[in-house]
């Protein structure tokens, strides 16, 4: 258990609170003020959680491996926020009865899922969701496919995507392609040694999807690829309702080549293409 919190949990946390980061750009006015961690481990989502929303209130963790808990409740008991000090811990799988919260966390579940049974968890956890439910995977072909029949089960019972998709059609990719992202991180001198590397930093890779029951103001188009910056030009992928777009963007363009060259891979981008009313 410990070795888990010096191996993976790093880079867990680092992917939800990016992830969480960029719900709160889009959402910069929602305040949640609870959370439901379902599959919580020791809790490193609801950590990431807290970090974006200090001002959280209560926190569920749902963890069936009791030595996890008893990790988590140790963790937990020592942690600034009240809100993880105070957090209720449930022991069971994410089948057991607990929320319902503001915002529902999924974090790495649905790979130990049966893929025949996706889509009635992320149902069956999107009731627990009072507001938005955000489902996390590995940024991997597999992590990628659970990722989407989990968004495709919170749509038909009405939810409304957030992020990464600009829209809740059908991914625009083509077959044999994934959507994925990555986030980097430091690695502390014990990370360095438990995983046997010298490197000082790593990119953890992820698929993700975030659902709302609220019809917020969606991104225009989402960087889907790490942006190339040549001289003088800025390539950019961009998923948007109307699909997949390669944006070419030039110096000459002055206040879009300044947006284009700050963006990001994963970052939410308003780039009107030349021609539509730039």
């Amino acid at each position: 258990m410990v070795a888990y919190l010096a191996y993976r949990a790093p880079a867990t946390y680092a992917a939800m609170l990016d992830v969480l980061s960029r719900l709160r750009e889009q959402r910069p006015e929602w305040r949640p003020s609870g959370v439901l961690d379902v599959g919580a481990g020791p809790g490193v989502a609801s950590w990431a959680a807290v970090a974006a929303w200090p001002e959280l209130e209560r926190v569920t963790f749902v963890e069936v491996e009791p030595e996890m808990v008893r990790l988590g409740r140790a963790l937990a008991g020592v942690a600034p926020e009240r809100a993880l000090r105070d957090a209720a811990w449930i022991t069971g799988d994410a089948s057991v009865t607990a929320g319902p919260a503001d915002l529902v966390l999924v974090s790495y579940v649905l790979n130990e899922t049966l893929e025949s049974r996706v889509s009635a968890l992320a149902t069956a956890l999107w009731g627990r969701s009072l507001d938005t439910i955000v489902f996390l995977e590995p940024g991997t072909p597999d992590g990628y496919t659970r990722v989407l029949l989990a968004r495709d089960a919170v749509l038909g019972e009405g939810g409304v995507t957030i992020a990464p998709c600009p829209h809740d059609l059908p991914c625009p990719l083509a077959p044999g392609d994934w959507c994925h992202f990555a986030v980097r991180l430091p690695r502390s001198e014990a990370h360095r040694v438990v995983k046997g590397v010298s490197r000082g930093f790593e990119d953890e890779k992820l698929s993700y999807a975030a659902l709302t029951r609220s019809r917020e103001r969606r991104a225009v188009s989402r960087v889907i690829r790490p942006p190339q910056i040549r001289s003088g030009h800025v390539y950019l992928d961009l998923c948007e309702p109307e699909g997949i777009r390669r944006e070419v963007v030039t110096r000459r363009e002055k206040e879009r080549y300044r947006r284009a060259r700050k963006a990001a891979w994963g970052d939410a981008l308003d780039l009107e293409p030349t021609g539509r009313g730039d």
